[in-house]
């Protein structure tokens, strides 16, 4: 059975200060590594970006698409698909955003403004879905590990840029909470693209990003680009992190050790 290949998890110079490569550089490299598409996902205003805050809200929104406009120029001429989400911050927590476009952005500059419960509830019912990239990353910036499971649609079980140990704590939380799984490169450079690339492959090929989306809500059958030892139970039970569960509005400290 022809299976096809998307990369759901990428970053461009045009809009994400520690990207590399702009939009277009990727789409024949990924092309080329046999994959059927791409879906860019450029740090927002409130994550690591390159659009100044000095800008209107309208500059800002038509120089952040850049990096997906430039790349879906040349995918469609390669007949490659290219689509559009973007990953939004909350200081320790990060979500990847599908299923929205340009449009939508320059309509609701509020968006900046909102809390984990009205974001999910507003891209829920416009027609997008949300999933928190790389729950449980540690690094020297992030000061804790905030999980809000009934705020997402899914969760990224298989990061390229993260260690193992995080995919699989990552994995066996979506498992504990039922919500959908994906996989993606968190690539930032075209010159990385090579045998180390995560992503997702589905049976049938994604016509739009709402197929993306409607296979993520429904927990439709596709598979996860990972090496299998990230969907193994985790060997370390603790972070490094303190580990905080936001249930129903409510937060509660999970047991957390420090080496």
């Amino acid at each position: 059975m022809e299976q096809f290949r998307y990369e759901t998890h990428l970053h461009t110079n045009e809009a994400s200060a520690c990207a590399l490569s702009c939009g277009a550089d990727y789409v024949p490299l990924y092309q080329k590594a046999g994959y059927q598409g791409l879906i860019v996902t450029d740090h927002f205003f409130n994550g690591n970006t390159s659009i100044p805050s000095s800008w209107s809200w309208q500059r800002r929104v038509e120089a952040f698409c850049k990096g997906y406009e430039h790349a879906k120029l040349l995918g469609d001429q390669l007949d490659f698909s290219v689509f559009f989400g973007w990953e939004t911050s909350f200081g320790n927590d990060e979500y990847l955003i599908y299923g929205l476009d340009k449009q939508w952005l320059l309509d609701n500059p509020e968006v900046m403004e909102w809390d984990h419960e009205t974001l999910y509830s507003r891209v829920d019912a416009d027609g997008g879905c949300i999933i928190q990239a790389h729950p449980f990353r540690e690094r020297s910036y992030l000061s804790a590990i905030n999980l809000y499971p009934h705020v997402v649609h899914g969760i990224e079980v298989v990061n390229g840029e993260n260690e193992p140990e995080f995919d699989r704590k990552a994995y066996a939380y979506a498992k504990a909470f039922n919500l959908a799984m994906t996989s993606g490169s968190d690539i930032h450079s075209a010159g990385k693209i090579g045998n180390t690339l995560k992503g997702m492959v589905f049976d049938e090929p994604l016509h739009s990003i709402h197929d993306f989306v409607a296979a993520i809500k429904e927990h439709s059958t596709y598979h996860l680009i990972g090496e299998e030892e990230r969907f193994e139970p985790p060997f370390i039970n603790h972070s490094d992190l303190p580990i905080y569960l936001h249930t129903c509005s409510t937060s509660n400290r999970m047991e957390a050790e420090s080496n």
